[in-house]
C-alpha cells in the first residue's frame, strides 16, 4: 500500500514540468493573461486558510471554556491525592501548587507571515469557532486579497501581536487560579486560606532580544519596559476595580488596593511620557533620572499598600465566591509582578566576549584548547574581586557594548519598576563555560546577581553534545554553584530550530533528550536534586523546527519526552517546563481567550501526568540507539554539507520568501544579494526551512531517516514495535514525507539546468523562441551547479524510498496512504510556471550601454535568482517610460534633428518590465498559499 502510494508520486513527478511549461507558453502566448492567473490564485486564499486554521483547531484536546475548566478540575484532584488514593495533607498539596511547574514563552521571531487581513480572519474565525459559533458568519465581510504581507512588520507591530497573545494568555493563567482555589475550598475547606500558587507564568521577549539586533537601543527598551507595566497595570485596575465586597472592612481594603494600583500607573504614566520626550528629542535625561528617583519612594509604598491590603482582606471572615475571586487577583498579581509578563533579555556569547575582551585581553577564542583554561582563570579572579558599581540613566546612555548595557537595563528594572521578579538573561551560543561566567561577573558588577537568572541556550550539534560537560564545569566554578543556590534553580534553554538545521529534526530531538537525561544524571551526582531544574524548549510551528504536528498534547511529549519527565520526578524538587510559541504564527494558538485556555489545558495536563517509559525499548537497546542517531546525524552533515544542497537552498529558494518580521532571515556578509552561500550556517534557520517549504520537499524533517532504518531493518522494526518514543520520532518523519514530494523539487532544480532548456527547444517550433531558449540554457551553464544539485536530489530520492520499504507493514505508514493535496501540487505548478515565464520574458530585455555600473548578463544573472524587484527597478531607470522632456530653453537658431533626446521605452515596460514585476508578485502570493498547505512558515 505504501509503495503503491510512493509509485504515484512518481508517476506525477513527470506531470509537474510539463502542466508548468504549458502555463509559461500560454501566458507568452497571450491565451492566458496574468490578471486571470491571478484571480484564480485570490479565488484560493479564504479556501486555503480555512484549511490551516481547521488543522490547527484539530490539534486541540477541546476548544469548549467549560469542557477545560472542568479539566482542570480534575488535574487539581488528582494532585490532592496520594499514591494509595486517599487525600493528601494540605501542606503537600499546597507545596505542589505554590511551585513553578509550568510556562509559556512569547518570542518575536520572523514568522509574521499572515496578511492584517488573514490575522483579522484568523481572529474571528477561531474566536467563533472556540464559542461554538457559525465560523462562516464570522468572517463573510472579510476581503483576502492576500493571505501574506507585502512589508515587514515593525518592532511596535510585533510589540502589538505580542501584546494580545500574552494578555490571552494572562487571563487563561487568571482562569486557571479561579478553579485552583474553588477545588481548594472543596477539598481543603478549613485551610484553603493559607494557599498562594505560583503554578503558571508567561513571559515575552519580544522587545528585549538583543541576539543579532543593532535597532533595539536602551532608551527604547526602557519605553518597552513601560509599556509592559501600564499594561499590566491596566489588567490590575481593571480586576480590582470590578471588585466589591459586603464587609465594610473588607472594602476599604479593596479601596486600599484599587488606590495603589492607580498611583502605580500615575507614576509609570509620568515615566513613560519622560522617557518618550527623551527618545523624540535627546535631551532631559537627567530630568527623567531625577523622576524615576523622586517616584521610587511612592512606588514602594503603592506596593507595600497593595501586598499588605491583599493579606489583610484575605484573612476575613468572606464568602467564599468573594474570596476567591480577591485571592485569584492576588495571586496574578504577586506571581506576574509588575508587568503584562515575565521579561526575557536575550544576548549572544559574541557580546559578553567582545565586553569582556579588552578587560582580560582576550585575544582568541575562549574555547581553544591552548588557553581555555587562562581565559577561565582570568574570569574567576575578576569574580574574586568584582565590586557592585552603581548607576544611572546617564551611564547607561553612555554605554557602547551591549551585554554591559544588558545587565545595566536589568539593574534599572530592578531599581525603577519591580525588584520582585526576576529577569531571565538567555544566552546564545553559550557553548564554553567562560561566557557564562562572563556574564556572572556582569551581573554581580550591576548588583543583579539576585535578580537576573543567566541561562545558556543549546542549539548547535556541538553545545548538544558537549553542554552538560559545560555545565559540569561551571557547577566546578565556586562561584557559580553558589550563584545557582542562591537562586535555587538552574536555567537552560534547548533549541530544536537550528539543532533541526544542522542535524536535522529527528536527530535533534533525540539529541536534546539524550542532554537532558545526561543533565538530571549529572544533578544526582552533584546531590543538586534540591536545585530546580528549568527546560525551556523553544521551537517554531512547523514540523522541521520541532512543532509535532498531530496535537498539541503529542507536541508537548515530543520535545520533553516520557522518559525525561520520568527521570526528572525522581530529583527532590520537581521541574519546571516552558516552551515558546514564536510570533506571530506561534500566537494564532491565543487568538481568545478561550483558545488561549485550550492550549494552557492541554499543557498542564501533560505536565501533571505521570510517566513511566521502563518499558520502552528504545532505552534498552543503548547500542543500536546510539547507531541510529549517529546515522541521522551523519547523513544530515554530509547533506548540508553538499554542493548541491547548498545550490538548491542558494539558487531561487530565498526569493521564493516573502516579509515576516523586523529581523532580517538573512545572516548578511555584504555583497550582492545573491552573493553564494558556502554553507548552510550562513543562513538563518527560519528561511532555510521556509525554503524547503516553499520547494515541496522537507529534506531536514525525513531525510536520512530511510538510511538509518535500512542499515539493520530487522531490529529497527523489532524495537519500533515496542517504542513509543521511536514511533513518534518516525512519526514526525512521516508526517513530513507526506507534505513533501521529490518531483516538486526536482521541477525547480530543473528549471536550473541548461539541458531542461535546450530540450525545450525541442518542443517550440518559432526560431525566436528557440534562439532565447538556447541564450537562456547558455547563461544557466555553470551557474547553478545543475550536476550537483542533481545528484543531491537522487540521494533525497533513495532515502526516502528506503523509509517507505521499511515501514510497508507499519501503522504510522498510513500517513503516506492518504492522497496526496491535488491543490498543493497544482499551486507549485502554477509557480513553477510563472518562473518560466519570468526567464523567457528575461531574454526579451533589450541590450544597453556599458556605461552603467553593470552589464545586461549580471542583471540577467540577478534575474535568474528571481531577485526581481531590484532588477526591475534598475531597468526602469536605465530604460525611461517617457520621453525626454523639452525644456523651454531660448537658443535663437532653429534645429531639426531630434535625435538627441529619449523617445522614452514605453513598450518594454508594459510588455516586459510590468509583465515581469506582475509574475512574481504572483510568485509570492503562491508562496502564501504554499506556507498555508506546509502548515508554517519556516
Amino acid at each position: 500500500m505504501v509503495k503503491q502510494s510512493f509509485q504515484h508520486k512518481g508517476e506525477t513527478r513527470r506531470q509537474h514540468l510539463s502542466a508548468a511549461f504549458n502555463i509559461a507558453n500560454q501566458l507568452v502566448d497571450n491565451s492566458l493573461s496574468l490578471e486571470a492567473l491571478g484571480e484564480n490564485i485570490q479565488s484560493r486564499n479564504k479556501r486555503c486558510l480555512e484549511g490551516r486554521l481547521d488543522n490547527l483547531a484539530a490539534q486541540w484536546s477541546s476548544i469548549s471554556a467549560d469542557k477545560n475548566k472542568k479539566r482542570i478540575a480534575v488535574i487539581l484532584q488528582k494532585l490532592a491525592k496520594s499514591p494509595d488514593g486517599s487525600r493528601l495533607p494540605f501542606d503537600q498539596f499546597k507545596a505542589k501548587l505554590e511551585e513553578d511547574m509550568a510556562g509559556f514563552v512569547v518570542t518575536a521571531h520572523p514568522t509574521f507571515s499572515f496578511s492584517g487581513s488573514a490575522w483579522k480572519f484568523a481572529g474571528k474565525y477561531l474566536t467563533a469557532l472556540s464559542r461554538g459559533e457559525d465560523t462562516a458568519a464570522a468572517v463573510a465581510d472579510i476581503e483576502l486579497e492576500t493571505v501574506h504581507p507585502t512589508q515587514s512588520p515593525t518592532l511596535y507591530e510585533e510589540l502589538e501581536y505580542a501584546r494580545v497573545a500574552v494578555s490571552n494568555i494572562r487571563r487563561s493563567i487568571r482562569t486557571v487560579y479561579k478553579v485552583v482555589f474553588e477545588q481548594a475550598v472543596e477539598l481543603y475547606p478549613d485551610d484553603y486560606k493559607a494557599l498562594r500558587p505560583r503554578l503558571a507564568t508567561v513571559a515575552s521577549w519580544v522587545g528585549f532580544d538583543l541576539d543579532g539586533r543593532t535597532d533595539i537601543d536602551w532608551s527604547l527598551g526602557v519605553i518597552f519596559r513601560y509599556r509592559s507595566a501600564l499594561a499590566g497595570l491596566d489588567e490590575c485596575l481593571t480586576l480590582s476595580g470590578a471588585l466589591h465586597s459586603e464587609n465594610p472592612q473588607g472594602q476599604k481594603y479593596l479601596q486600599d488596593i484599587l488606590a495603589g494600583f492607580t498611583d502605580l500607573h500615575d507614576c509609570f504614566s509620568l515615566g513613560e511620557n519622560k522617557m518618550q520626550a527623551h527618545k523624540d528629542s535627546p535631551m532631559g535625561l537627567g530630568e527623567l533620572n531625577q523622576l524615576v528617583v523622586e517616584n521610587l519612594s511612592r512606588k514602594q509604598a503603592a506596593i507595600k499598600l497593595i501586598n499588605e491590603a491583599f493579606e489583610k482582606v484575605l484573612a476575613l471572615d468572606l464568602g467564599k465566591a468573594e474570596w476567591c475571586q480577591i485571592a485569584t487577583l492576588y495571586t496574578e498579581w504577586a506571581s506576574v509582578g509588575l508587568g503584562l509578563s515575565h521579561i526575557h533579555f536575550r544576548l549572544n556569547a559574541a557580546q559578553l566576549h567582545n565586553a569582556i575582551g579588552p578587560e582580560i585581553e582576550l585575544t582568541k577564542a575562549p574555547d581553544q584548547s591552548a588557553m581555555r583554561r587562562h581565559f577561565l582563570a582570568a574570569i574567576t579572579e575578576k569574580l574574586d574581586t568584582v565590586e557592585t558599581k552603581s548607576i544611572n540613566y546617564g551611564t547607561l546612555a553612555l554605554e557602547q557594548t551591549t551585554a554591559r548595557r544588558v545587565f545595566m537595563l536589568a539593574a534599572q528594572f530592578m531599581k525603577h519598576f519591580d525588584a520582585a521578579t526576576r529577569i531571565r538573561m538567555l544566552v546564545a551560543e553559550s557553548d564554553t563555560p567562560f561566557t557564562l561566567l562572563t556574564a556572572l561577573y556582569y551581573a554581580k558588577l550591576f548588583g543583579v546577581e539576585n535578580h537576573v537568572e543567566i541561562s545558556p541556550l543549546f542549539e548547535t550539534a556541538i553545545g548538544l553534545e558537549r553542554g552538560d560537560r559545560v555545565i559540569a564545569e561551571l557547577l566546578d566554578n565556586p562561584h557559580f554553584l553558589a550563584y545557582i543556590k542562591s537562586q535555587g534553580r538552574f536555567c537552560l534553554q534547548l533549541g530544536f530550530s537550528d539543532s533541526g538545521r544542522y542535524i536535522g529534526q529527528p536527530a535533534a530531538t533525540l539529541a536534546i533528550e539524550r542532554f537532558k537525561l545526561r543533565l538530571v544524571r549529572l544533578w544526582k551526582q552533584r546531590g543538586l536534586g534540591d536545585i530546580q531544574l528549568l527546560f525551556f524548549d523553544t521551537h517554531g510551528e512547523s514540523v522541521g523546527r520541532g512543532a509535532y504536528p498531530e496535537s498539541l498534547k503529542k507536541r508537548f511529549l515530543y520535545t520533553h519526552p516520557p522518559r525525561v519527565r520520568e527521570q526528572l520526578a525522581t530529583l527532590a524538587r520537581p521541574e519546571k517546563h516552558e516552551v515558546s510559541f514564536q510570533g506571530a504564527e506561534g500566537f494564532l494558538w491565543f487568538l481568545s481567550e478561550e483558545t488561549a485556555l485550550a492550549t494552557l489545558t492541554d499543557f498542564l495536563e501533560v505536565r501533571f501526568d505521570s510517566y513511566d517509559a521502563s518499558d520502552d525499548r528504545l532505552y534498552e537497546e543503548k547500542g543500536w540507539a546510539l547507531d541510529f542517531f549517529l546515522t541521522l546525524v551523519e547523513y544530515q552533515n554530509h547533506l548540508t554539507d553538499n554542493k548541491g544542497y547548498i545550490r538548491l537552498i542558494d539558487s531561487i529558494g530565498r526569493s521564493l520568501l516573502f516579509p515576516t518580521g523586523s529581523r532580517s532571515m538573512r545572516r548578511q556578509s555584504g555583497g550582492a544579494v545573491h552573493q553564494r552561500l558556502e554553507r548552510i550556517s550562513q543562513i538563518r534557520a527560519i528561511p532555510h526551512n521556509a525554503v524547503l517549504q516553499q520547494l515541496g520537499y522537507l529534506a531536514n524533517s525525513c531525510a536520512g531517516l530511510g538510511t538509518a532504518m535500512s542499515r539493520s531493518p530487522d531490529q529497527f522494526t523489532a524495537i519500533h514495535a515496542k517504542s513509543l518514543r521511536l514511533k513518534m520520532v518516525t512519526s514526525l518523519a512521516l508526517n513530513a514525507l507526506a507534505r513533501s514530494d521529490v518531483g516538486i523539487i526536482e521541477a525547480y532544480a530543473k528549471l536550473l539546468s541548461p539541458g531542461y532548456w535546450l530540450d525545450r527547444c525541442d518542443d517550440t517550433v518559432p526560431a525566436d523562441k528557440r534562439a532565447n531558449l538556447r541564450r537562456l540554457s547558455s547563461l544557466l551553464e555553470g551557474m547553478f551547479e545543475s550536476d550537483s544539485v542533481d545528484a543531491c536530489i537522487r540521494k533525497l530520492r533513495r532515502d526516502a524510498g528506503m523509509l517507505t520499504d521499511c515501514l510497508a507493514d507499519e501503522a504510522e505508514a498510513e500517513i503516506l496512504t492518504t492522497e496526496p493535496d491535488a491543490e498543493l501540487f497544482e499551486l507549485h505548478q502554477i509557480r513553477i510556471g510563472l518562473i518560466e515565464y519570468i526567464f523567457l520574458k528575461a531574454m526579451e530585455i533589450p541590450r544597453f550601454s556599458t556605461r552603467f555600473d553593470f552589464s545586461l548578463e549580471e542583471l540577467l544573472v540577478e534575474l535568474l535568482h528571481l531577485e526581481v524587484p531590484d532588477s526591475i527597478a534598475q531597468l526602469r531607470r536605465i530604460f525611461p517610460e517617457a520621453p525626454t522632456p523639452r525644456n523651454d530653453e531660448v537658443y535663437g537658431e532653429e534645429t531639426t534633428y531630434e535625435g538627441g533626446a529619449s523617445a522614452g521605452y514605453e513598450m518594454a515596460h508594459r510588455q516586459i518590465f510590468d509583465k515581469i514585476e506582475k509574475a512574481y508578485d504572483l510568485v509570492l502570493e503562491l508562496s502564501g498559499l504554499i506556507a498555508l498547505k506546509a502548515g508554517a512558515f519556516g
